[in-house]
């Protein structure tokens, strides 16, 4: 039931006083704007107390601990971040057969993905076929992601293997051949004295030796990252099973992903500068957008939520 349903049945009722005598007719009808008085003057009263109420029981019961954040003014939109429409030239792929492909990666020109039900996909000649799976069923809305699992950051690894971050189950190794699926990291193993609880996204260096991943929360899971938000903490961190742990304030990135719709795609030099911008303000053809992987003259993009996956043809923006 939402709050506002509730406080719709919480609505106070009019008073009714009974007496032993009903009144006479004329003295009823002259009382009318007394009553009316009446009732205004007690609803107003009981509004005025139960609000207050009503805010301190929502402060009591509420489980979040919000701290202050300051946010950096944003680069401004000029030159190569001059909004345009590009990205409005992007086709959606595979249109309602997908839903929330995070993070996309290829082996030759057969692609990759993790999806909202859990599976590990693979997408060749145009078919969609499921290789793996690291939770279990059921798997049919939010309230399964915890057991169902969901595969977010994805990286193809020196063997061909993929490196896949599951939310709620930690760093994976699957072998796109057999569907085999080896774990690296749980999150039932606590990293300097913290619990893994929304592992989030990964890398992997160019010699194949050393895997990054972030942590984004060591309280919330990725079900209730609108806790995390409203939250502001900055307890996200940066892993290496290898190499020990690197923190990093991850909260203020947090947030911005899941600023209201405007779809933007920005490339970047090695040296971190601004190469070109690819823009969709209100996420018209792409929404959501969580990655962008270029393969063959294409950028492929990834959402968390969107039922299909993005292409752009880079040769015609």
């Amino acid at each position: 039931m939402s709050e506002a349903e509730g406080l719709r049945q919480r609505r106070p009722l009019r008073p009714q006083v009974i007496t032993e005598e009903s009144p006479p007719q004329d003295a009823k009808e002259g009382s009318t704007y007394s009553s009316k008085v009446f009732r205004v003057t007690f609803l107003s009263l009981a509004v005025s107390v139960a609000v207050p109420l009503l805010g301190v029981t929502l402060l009591l019961d509420c489980p979040i601990d919000p701290q202050p954040i300051s946010l950096k003014e944003p680069p401004l939109l000029t030159g190569v971040l001059e909004p345009n429409t590009k990205l409005r030239k992007a086709e959606r792929l595979w249109e309602n057969q997908l839903v929330g492909p995070e993070s996309i990666v290829n082996i030759g020109d057969v692609l990759f993905t993790g999806t909202a039900d859990g599976k590990i996909i693979k997408i060749e000649d145009g078919e969609i076929q499921t290789i793996a799976r690291i939770g279990h069923g059921p798997c049919g809305g939010r309230e399964d992601e915890s057991t169902c699992g969901r595969p977010l950051g994805m990286r193809v690894g020196p063997n061909n293997t993929l490196f896949v971050a599951d939310a709620y189950y930690g760093l994976y190794e699957v072998y796109p051949d057999t569907g085999e699926v080896k774990m690296l990291v749980s999150t039932k193993t606590p990293i300097e004295g913290q619990k893994l609880s929304f592992v989030n996204d990964l890398t992997v260096t160019r010699d194949g030796r050393k895997i990054y991943f972030t942590d984004s929360s060591s309280k919330w899971q990725r079900q209730d990252y609108l806790f995390l938000i409203m939250e502001g903490t900055d307890d996200g961190r940066q892993v290496s099973p290898s190499q020990g742990i690197q923190f990093a304030l991850l909260s203020q990135e947090t947030v911005m992903k899941f600023v209201p719709k405007y779809s933007l795609v920005v490339e970047l030099s090695e040296t971190g500068s601004y190469k070109r911008s690819f823009h969709d303000p209100n996420g018209v053809t792409v929404a959501y957008i969580s990655e962008a992987h270029e393969h063959n003259g294409h950028l492929y993009l990834g959402s968390f939520r969107s039922p299909y996956i993005g292409r752009l043809d880079l040769q015609h923006v």
